[in-house]
């Protein structure tokens, strides 16, 4: 037996309304109908409410595309596409749809509830699309609408029987409620989804009251006296209510019923379509929720908390903002609140947020907000974009956090800074002075005893006892150091004084070469051999490159190891130090080297890891040369291990 009434049987008379008025009440039904052919989506047939809701009239046998050409990049083109290829239904809930309803290019916006589905030929293949949909910007549909549906319903009688399977198809397949009263409060028609949601076959319900199929009494005497008003005002009826579903369980419903007329203008049924609007309520509540969680928490935020449209106009501000500015919601909304900016960061700001605004990604600024008494106070200011679910920004949540006294506090901490530099500049400039007047005068009373003790040597030495001898050769090793001292402080302090002079071109080899030259003694007395390398020639001061060199040749060769002649090997690559591009210069030795936990300590003033009896010097060579390798930009490291040798690394970029 088939379960469902309306396939493979024939109409009994009796029960069923005659077709042709059935199709005349169909075509009169409060939403907006079309059927489209083809892959091309050719219109064949379309209702009154259908040409309203899209401001055409003509469009019979043409495609959509040409009817609605601006519908094509609004993704309705595709989800046609979709349907039609996949034999599935597609319906939308609250769809925004842009409409040249004047054909003056200019979009009106309607948000309409439609169905897309498929039509099938007897062979079970696609051959249309049935467009159901209900408009629901507009909240009355006046006579005059539902008279000109008339009109355009009862020229359409005529169709196929083809046609006329094609619309019971439809109707049994939309998720929407639709249904058809007579005049004394019994359905004269109810689709599958009506049906469904009773748990009734048609067999049963035609004919049936609302009580007899399960409403409440106050819900069957609430529509009973929609449909008698209807018949009296032949106006329309909507209305939102909730009742239980067979299968879902509670639901709420919108509704809305409208007077289905006669040749001669009168009232002879009602028809009606519902749609379940639960998820849409409850998301809606859900939303409500969340923007109250929301209010509650910005206003508990110390912070000054704002919202803003998607176009960057403030729509929201908690009391903080109040607080603070004195504004009215008036003076705060939309960008009037620009104007209490510090004018110096408004142009600064404003450019921020119009980036912003543009790229969509989050603003990070500080500006002053002018408050309630006229003065300034720093903020940091921070917008974050919501975005929906398409990826577009949807909404701004942003805070101004008041930073004032850590502000203040800064600004007075750079001046300190620039205090205290300046006067560690004066300091030092103070210090070189007097390390280089001092040694100066130190020079002669030096020089003076050296004179003597060069004078005791020649004339009396041979008349000292053994002790005044070896008293006189500790007199002058001593003064011999005190010298080196004196010229080593002279040296260094030097450097900083220099004035900048224009860099020379320096070949690095050649300057080897010079310093195996001065050096030639000692390197013979040590049976020294230095092997060199390709160097680059680099730009720098030349006295100072000779003098950092020296100091690295001759600190190799006074730490060699006793027995065994040292090896002094000088290399140099070009290299790339992050944003630095320069000369890398590797000396490399066979000495006594050192433990490398001292490798930062031997470029301070004055260090010595060795006793001076041991091994002369005054501690300021290699400080030395750290001092010019820094004055050219450079760095200088080294690295060792004990009685295996030294290794030290100059950069000196170009």
């Amino acid at each position: 037996m088939n379960d469902n009434p309306l396939q493979e049987q024939e109409p009994n008379p009796a029960s069923a309304p005659d077709l042709s008025r059935f199709y005349s009440l169909f075509m009169q039904s409060p939403a907006f109908i079309a059927v489209i052919k083809g892959p091309d989506h050719t219109f064949e047939l379309a209702n009154h409410l259908y040409l309203q809701h899209i401001g055409k009239t003509d469009i019979i046998g043409k495609t959509i595309i040409e009817v609605l050409p601006e519908i094509r990049e609004q993704g309705f083109i595709q989800l046609l596409d979709q349907a039609y290829q996949s034999g599935k239904p597609y319906a939308g809930n609250e769809v925004l749809v842009k409409l040249d309803k004047k054909g003056t290019g200019e979009l009106e916006e309607v948000f309409v509830n439609f169905v897309y589905q498929p039509i099938f030929d007897g062979s079970g293949n696609t051959e249309g699309i049935f467009i159901h949909g209900v408009d629901i910007s507009t909240q009355v549909i006046s006579r005059k609408i539902v008279e000109e549906q008339n009109k355009v319903l009862e020229r359409i009688t005529s169709e196929s029987n083809r046609k006329e399977r094609l619309y019971e198809a439809i109707t049994g397949s939309t998720p929407d409620l639709i249904y058809i009263f007579s005049l004394d409060h019994r359905f004269i028609y109810a689709n599958e989804a009506l049906l469904t949601m009773w748990g009734q076959t048609w067999e049963y319900s035609n004919g049936r009251g609302l009580r007899e199929l399960g409403y409440e009494d106050w819900h069957a005497a609430m529509h009973e006296r929609e449909i008698d008003e209807i018949t009296v005002t032949k106006k329309p009826v909507r209305g939102t209510v909730s009742f239980p579903h067979a299968v879902l369980g509670k639901r709420i419903y919108d509704y809305i019923l409208v007077p289905v007329f006669n040749t001669a203008g009168e009232v002879e049924a009602v028809a009606g379509t519902t749609r379940d609007i639960t998820d849409i309520t409850r998301a809606e509540d859900a939303l409500k929720e969340s923007e109250s969680r929301f209010r509650q928490l910005a206003e508990a935020m110390p912070q000054l908390v704002w919202t803003a449209l998607a176009d960057g106009k403030a729509d929201y501000f908690n009391h903080h903002w109040y607080e603070y500015t004195g504004l009215s919601t008036d003076e705060s909304t939309g960008d009037d609140w620009i104007s209490i900016i510090h004018p110096s960061d408004r142009e600064a700001a404003t450019a921020a947020w119009a980036e912003g605004l543009e790229n969509g990604e989050q603003v990070t600024s500080s500006v002053r907000l002018q408050n309630r008494n006229k003065e300034y106070n720093w903020f940091l200011v921070r917008a974050i974009p919501q975005r929906g679910q398409d990826g577009l920004v949807e909404k701004w949540f942003g805070t101004f956090t008041d930073f004032n006294e850590q502000k203040i506090l800064s600004e007075q901490l750079e001046e300190l800074v620039v205090e205290r530099t300046r006067e560690l500049h004066r300091s030092n400039e103070d210090l070189q002075q007097f390390a280089h007047v001092a040694s100066h005068d130190l020079k002669e009373p030096v020089r003076k005893i050296r004179t003597f003790a060069n004078l005791l040597e020649t004339r009396f030495r041979e008349s000292l006892p053994e002790k005044g001898q070896e008293y006189l050769d500790k007199i002058q090793v001593a003064t011999n150091r005190i010298n080196d001292m004196i010229e080593g402080v002279l040296n260094y302090s030097s450097l900083e004084s220099a004035e900048d002079s224009t860099p020379d071109e320096i070949n690095l080899k050649a300057v080897i070469n010079h310093i195996k030259n001065d050096l030639e003694l000692i390197i013979q007395q040590k049976n020294a051999g230095i092997e060199v390398d390709e160097l680059p020639v680099i730009r720098g001061k030349y006295t100072q490159i000779y003098q950092l060199f020296y100091n690295l040749v001759n600190n190799s060769l006074k730490f060699s190891r006793d027995g065994r002649p040292p090896i002094i090997t000088i290399s140099g690559k070009v290299t790339d130090r992050g944003s630095k591009n320069g000369v890398e210069i590797t000396l490399n030795d066979n000495g006594i080297g050192f433990d490398n936990t001292y490798s930062e300590k031997i470029f301070g003033s004055f260090t010595r890891l060795h006793s001076k009896d041991d091994y002369e010097g005054t501690g300021l060579g290699l400080a030395l040369c750290k001092k010019i390798a820094q004055q050219h930009g450079g760095t200088i490291t080294a690295s060792g291990k004990v009685n295996q040798g030294a290794s030290f690394v100059l950069f000196l970029p170009f």
